[in-house]
């Protein structure tokens, strides 16, 4: 394949939104040509080495003579607002070997649904007196179940206490845009903005850039997981969710740079490190776990869905 920089029409750092744009006007035929799993723009790969340039990602789930579609081609033209232009985007593939699925979430703060599915706090909120938890929708419930009462453990396993169920994603939508339950617990249980495995308290909430440089973690089986943005995911993109099959969009991917992504991360707060604190910028839902990749809404757009506005 040509360099990039040996082309002139190809275009190295487009708008996100164009790239965006050209994925979907023509998603459902690329996916089907190309027999892709999902497609979403992300930094270029090649020989394991990660490039400046921006590309539009084929997630296959094996690479080679082992893909079942046709071969995707190096570039796409791109499609502008105002029609498309004689420019165009290199193309990159990436290999899942598996398929994502969400992650369940054992260790830590457990949160036990009527189903006996476990998983864990991610956000502890008050808010006008009230105490309130906040994980994954599909950690409470299974999809197309109504969700009941949950038990969650004491973070020093000196017992549990019950919470209720106030607001919760719809997991039975032709796409899911956030994945996310409010659970209410008893007044005084929660230590409001606290983390396991660290000592820093939750100062504020921002959004995921598309390319964002920051260091990020994420706390799971008192474990600090880093993570770095590996790519934006705007298409829908096929997930399992307790056995049953979903579509996600609107979501960043994140590579796991230490730490190994696992069933236990589901529901677990992605942070950065600010001079107050930390600053809470995405709930982790999923990922693809043979390339230790996790998925992750953007933070505010979850609470907003669950009543919550900061």
């Amino acid at each position: 394949m040509a360099d990039a920089d040996d082309a002139p029409d190809v275009v190295r750092f487009p708008e996100y939104d164009t790239v965006d744009r050209t994925i979907l006007l023509h998603h459902d035929e690329l996916i089907a040509r190309y027999h892709a799993h999902h497609i979403g723009v992300s930094k270029k790969h090649t020989g394991g080495q990660r490039l400046p340039e921006t590309s539009i990602t084929f997630y296959v789930m094996r690479k080679g003579d082992d893909h079942a579609g046709e071969r995707i081609p190096p570039y796409l033209d791109l499609v502008y607002a105002d029609g498309t232009r004689p420019r165009r985007i290199a193309t990159d593939v990436c290999a899942l070997i598996e398929e994502p699925v969400a992650l369940g979430i054992r260790g830590g703060n457990v949160v036990m649904s009527a189903d006996n599915e476990q998983g864990t706090v991610g956000l502890v909120l008050r808010r006008d007196g009230k105490d309130f938890l906040v994980t994954n929708a599909h950690v409470v419930t299974d999809p197309g179940q109504p969700a009941g009462l949950v038990l969650v453990g004491l973070p020093n396993g000196g017992g549990s206490f019950q919470g209720v169920v106030r607001r919760i994603d719809n997991l039975n939508a032709p796409l899911i845009r956030s994945d996310a339950a409010l659970i209410e617990v008893a007044a005084g249980a929660v230590e409001s903005g606290k983390f396991r495995g660290t000592e820093l308290v939750l100062s504020g909430y921002d959004e995921i850039g598309k390319n964002d440089p920051r260091q990020f973690f994420f706390v799971s089986k008192e474990f600090v997981h880093q993570v770095a943005w590996s790519g934006w995911v705007a298409a829908p993109a096929p997930i399992t969710v307790d056995g049953q099959p979903r579509h996600y969009a609107g979501f960043h991917t994140f590579r796991v740079v230490r730490g190994q992504a696992s069933p236990g991360n589901s529901g677990a707060v992605v942070f950065c490190r600010s001079a107050n604190g930390l600053t809470a910028v995405g709930l982790l839902f999923g990922g693809a776990l043979a390339i230790n990749e996790v998925w992750v809404f953007p933070i505010r757009s979850s609470l907003a869905q669950l009543g919550i506005v900061v």
